[in-house]
């Protein structure tokens, strides 16, 4: 779709250009946008482009998983590493978290009020148009409301000429911009047909009931686990938790009940299986996703994320938490935590158990020590131990190749990106078959919703309403397709576990967090990487922890809502600043 509508664009630019050299140049009136169906199109496309569901580029891409600790940026300057090392204060504001939606919003507000007066048009072709609208309005307040609580809700164009206080619009309460959310998207839900969209790019009636779905999850979390205060402006009622929970059920079980939607099964080997979910455009487990394509509309996710040594100039740029890898449990039950003090020179692992034996969702989504990748071993160790003559010496050289019994070739060292900060890499949508990554040049689609976090959604929803076996049902069919063992009962920290693994690095966790209001304990650690010695003779690794980002995070508890920054709050004095700032 993406490809068509650049396309467009460049011909009605050019030939606007090209027909007439003699002529002064033409702008096309605001009033004949609507007029022409091409220039609509285009329009629409634009707003979806500013809505930045993914920063298509460079290190920017990083950030939010960066932000809920799943990983961190290779270099201190990096803007992952940022978004945890910054103070959070009214002086600096939000940063590089911040969603400040309204330059968009006032171009839907545009089209709304506009297309109404189309003289071309079908009221059909309005109508539906109108619902694709307000369905990426309503998500850009949701994107606001999740970071700063309640925010004001404008719904129309303002003019420049009205009256200073009226263009000074206060903050709505949070709940009320979460009823918002819910009541628009159910007022256009049965504008759109039964037909599925949503993997090629444009929203349907399931990217709206996914909204809803996700929306209403995260606005009963913070009924059931925040406060309110600000007299509302922050923080939902408790009484409101069930009526919240049962909105997001409801949206949730339609999706399922369509049958329009599975888990992805293709193969036959659970670790490629859901590697091929992000890799396999347009398949039933997709719901709702932003389109790319190399170099037309590409990302840099190769480019960035290749481990050293495989043909990508810059590489290595998301190193994997070890405390994250710990949420991972092993595929015959074990729990993924082991005791943080068996990790000594003298104790000896083998790499297969210690990372072949996990979760199939932990090796398709993670470079370790000797992951299979084009081919060929990605290493991670910083040296090599070895017996010559007798004589115990060590390699800390990546040149130096040693020979294994079974024919094997290991280098002294990895890779000096490899082994900086944690020992582990990001490998969740990488491509394999890209050989030659480049800046622009990756095409997965980013994926915005799937029938993955339906079943999630409906699982956690379920379970506050008191609907257990139904929430158990929903997690098992998610462990099973993985191969992981079915749980017999389920309780809050497993429903929260596995979420947090199935949706590992598509940048749920940090939200997450904050609307289980639980940050402020996982977030505020000194995070562990792995230093790994390779013992040439044993075939074994001794593994040490080292301090993975030179620094202890800090998550305060104000942080729950981002703070407005001072420009911000001095434009519009009546924006409230967030408690704590």
């Amino acid at each position: 779709m993406k490809k068509y509508i650049y396309i467009l664009i460049f011909i009605l630019i050019a030939s606007s250009c090209f027909d007439n050299l003699d002529k002064q140049p033409d702008f096309i009136s605001e009033n004949l946008v609507f007029e022409d169906q091409n220039l609509t199109e285009a329009y629409i496309a634009d707003l979806y482009e500013r809505l930045n569901f993914q920063t298509s580029t460079d290190v920017f891409m990083g950030i939010r998983g960066a932000a809920g600790a799943e990983y961190t940026g290779f270099g201190n300057w990096q803007p992952a590493n940022g978004v945890a090392t910054r103070q959070y204060i009214a002086e600096t504001g939000p940063g590089n978290l911040d969603r400040w939606l309204y330059t968009p919003i006032r171009d839907m507000n545009f089209l709304l009020e506009e297309i109404e007066s189309s003289t071309t048009f079908s009221q059909e072709y309005i109508t539906m148009k109108k619902a694709e609208v307000r369905f990426l309005r309503a998500f850009a307040y949701f994107e606001m409301v999740k970071t700063f609580g309640g925010v004001p809700l404008v719904l129309r164009v303002q003019d420049i000429n009205e009256p200073i206080e009226n263009l000074r619009v206060s903050r709505d309460k949070e709940e009320d911009v979460y009823d918002y959310i819910f009541n628009e998207l159910e007022d256009i839900l049965n504008d759109y047909s039964e037909n599925k969209t949503g993997a090629n790019g444009r929203a349907d009636r399931y990217a709206v009931l996914m909204l809803q779905s996700r929306a209403m999850l995260y606005a009963a979390s913070i009924a059931r686990n925040g406060s309110v205060e600000l007299d509302g402006v922050v923080g939902i009622p408790s009484s409101r938790q069930n009526e919240f929970f049962e909105r997001s059920y409801n949206a949730s079980k339609e999706i399922i009940d369509s049958g329009l939607f599975q888990l992805y099964d293709q193969n036959p080997d659970r670790v490629q299986n859901y590697r091929n979910i992000f890799l396999d455009e347009g398949n039933d487990e997709i719901i709702f996703a932003e389109i790319f394509e190399p170099f037309i509309k590409g990302h840099d996710w190769d480019f960035m994320a290749f481990p050293a040594g495989f043909n990508a100039t810059w590489n290595s740029n998301w190193t994997v938490m070890y405390d994250f890898v710990e949420l991972f449990d092993f595929t015959d039950g074990r729990s993924g935590k082991i005791e943080r003090s068996q990790f000594t020179n003298q104790n000896l692992w083998d790499i297969d158990d210690f990372f072949g034996n996990r979760d199939p969702r932990f090796r398709a989504s993670v470079f370790y020590p000797e992951t299979e990748f084009q081919g060929r071993k990605v290493f991670f160790h910083s040296n090599t131990v070895y017996f010559e003559n007798g004589e115990r010496r060590v390699s800390t050289q990546e040149a130096q190749n040693f020979q294994t019994l079974n024919g094997e070739i290991f280098p002294g060292a990895a890779p000096q990106r490899n082994r900086i900060r944690s020992g582990f890499q990001l490998r969740k949508r990488v491509d394999d078959s890209n050989t030659l990554p480049q800046a622009a040049n990756s095409g997965q689609d980013y994926v915005i919703f799937r029938y993955a976090e339906t079943l999630l959604n409906y699982a956690e929803a379920a379970y506050y309403l008191n609907r257990a076996g139904e929430s158990l049902d929903a997690i098992n069919q998610i462990r099973e397709r993985v191969g992981m063992p079915l749980h017999t009962q389920l309780d809050e920290e497993k429903i929260r576990n596995e979420r947090q693994v199935e949706l590992c690095f598509e940048d749920h966790r940090y939200y997450d967090l904050v609307r289980w209001r639980i940050a402020h304990e996982v977030l505020s650690v000194r995070t562990a990487g792995m230093v790994y010695s390779y013992h040439l003779d044993e075939d074994k690794y001794a593994i040490t922890l080292n301090n993975a980002e030179n620094l202890e995070r800090v998550f305060e508890p104000r942080r729950y809502y981002l703070p407005f920054g001072l420009n911000r709050l001095a434009e519009n004095p009546n924006l409230v600043q967030n408690p704590g700032f």
